[in-house]
């Protein structure tokens, strides 16, 4: 042979050896047999890795209902089962320099005809009033659910 086809043979050699060349039949009478090339062992890595994760949540709350009916109330037009429990009710009366009025009513019309029953306190008092109805009251100490 030659020394340029020498010069060419020998990385051949040298990869058909190390199995880098693979794929490749070798020639009748070529100088690497089958069986010749052996193949180099195969390694072996074990790879561990701690993965951390970070996990948001989201937690919707509904508000609380609301407050049932009251059982103490001051001044104002409240619906009876609504606004305020039904029952018996006291009151220390008047509050301050002005007179205690109440009136339990069917409507807030206005008309004389949609009061049930009405007062005007000098001292201390006590009404029922009734699931359905309106009761108004002004210028009286708080109103108490009696037990």
């Amino acid at each position: 042979m030659n020394r340029k086809a020498t010069a060419m043979l020998g990385p051949l050699t040298t990869l058909l050896a190390a199995g880098m060349l693979t794929g490749c039949a070798s020639a009748p009478g070529s100088p690497v047999a089958a069986g010749a090339v052996s193949t180099a062992p195969t390694e072996t890595t074990t790879v561990t890795a701690t993965v951390t994760e970070t996990v948001t949540e989201t937690v919707t709350t509904e508000p609380p209902p609301p407050p049932g009916p009251k059982v103490e109330f001051g001044p104002g037009t409240w619906e009876v089962g609504v606004d305020v429990q039904p029952g018996k009710y006291k009151t220390g009366g008047p509050d301050g320099g002005l007179p205690c009025y109440w009136a339990r009513l069917n409507d807030t019309s206005g008309d004389l005809g949609s009061i049930i029953n009405n007062s005007i306190l000098e001292g201390p008092g006590t009404v029922t009033i009734n699931k359905g109805e309106l009761f108004e009251t002004s210028g009286c100490q708080d109103w108490i659910q009696a037990s």
